[in-house]
């Protein structure tokens, strides 16, 4: 069990270091992207979901982005304005319409992925290839581990 003499110093606490991370993560994102993307952040994340899940509907999308209903159907909105999604009938319950990504949103999302990939090898620099691989399987397992809990 992780105790560690309940550790003190915030480069050694495993949700500072992982939250650190993620934060200089995405601002690094953000500035590669600035040049060659037309999405900010926040609507990558929401196609990268689409991508994933497929279609959904809003409120499962934002359960995925941690942000409140609200909140999406505006990133929805401006992302329906610029052509990047589409809301749809759901052919299985007529009173809800779920989201889709357009052929332009699947090109960007191309461009998006090199950019994490770009950001990726600048943060894993100096890690050998065994050692990538075993960070990744160590952050799998992890989420693995919190995600059978925080879901139950």
């Amino acid at each position: 069990m992780y105790n560690r003499a309940m550790e003190t110093k915030l480069e050694k606490r495993f949700g500072f270091l992982v939250s650190d991370v993620g934060r200089l993560n995405g601002k690094r994102f953000d500035e590669l992207a600035k040049s060659s993307l037309d999405l900010t952040r926040a609507q990558c994340r929401a196609l990268a979901y689409l991508s994933h899940y497929g279609e959904v509907n809003q409120v499962r999308l934002a359960e995925l982005l941690e942000v409140a209903p609200i909140s999406a159907g505006r990133l929805l909105d401006r992302m329906e304005e610029g052509g990047w999604i589409a809301r749809v009938p759901n052919p299985e319950d007529r009173r809800e319409r779920v989201v889709r990504m357009t052929p332009k949103a699947e090109r960007a999302l191309d461009k998006a992925r090199r950019v994490g990939d770009e950001v990726a090898a600048e943060a894993l620099a100096g890690l050998s290839e065994p050692e990538r691989e075993q960070l990744i399987g160590l952050l799998q397992r992890v989420r693995q581990n919190l995600g059978t809990i925080v879901d139950r």
